[in-house]
């Protein structure tokens, strides 16, 4: 299967479960061993952190992505990048930049890293300074 495919469908089942609050089904996704890294500053480990993790958000939070790139490393891992909007009962939409690392275990792809990022409201994505880079605490020089 191509790997935009892969991430595809994996993203898929996973909209479908954080748009009907259902973290026992989010967590299934995950590798066992899965490392994820959320919106909170938590470094977390594993399914049963995941599911603390989605558990805790309010219901009526949904969320749409939209694939930017992925790559194949090997037969049976694939990675790539997305953005993924958040919309909250609210109507307040947070953007994010999700990067993502699939393993294949036996027949079927589980996510093994997860790492989401805020999309800075200033630059567009792609377009930080190096000094920003550096230095993402201090003041924007350029």
């Amino acid at each position: 299967m191509p790997p935009t495919r892969v991430l595809a469908e994996t993203l898929t089942a996973w909209k479908l479960a954080f748009n009907s609050h259902r973290p026992e089904d989010m967590v299934e996704l995950f590798s066992l061993d899965a490392l994820f890294q959320g919106l909170t500053p938590a470094l977390l480990t594993g399914r049963e952190d995941i599911f603390g993790y989605y558990d805790a958000l309010s219901p009526g939070i949904t969320t749409s992505f939209h694939i930017i790139q992925t790559r194949q490393l090997t037969q049976n891992v694939v990675c790539g990048f997305a953005t993924v909007s958040f919309t909250y009962p609210d109507r307040h939409k947070v953007p994010v930049q999700l990067s993502l690392v699939l393993r294949r275990a036996e027949n079927r792809w589980l996510i093994a890293q997860y790492h989401v990022s805020s999309i800075s409201r200033g630059k567009p994505s792609g377009e930080a300074t190096m000094s920003a880079v550096m230095n993402p605490f201090g003041a924007d020089d350029d």
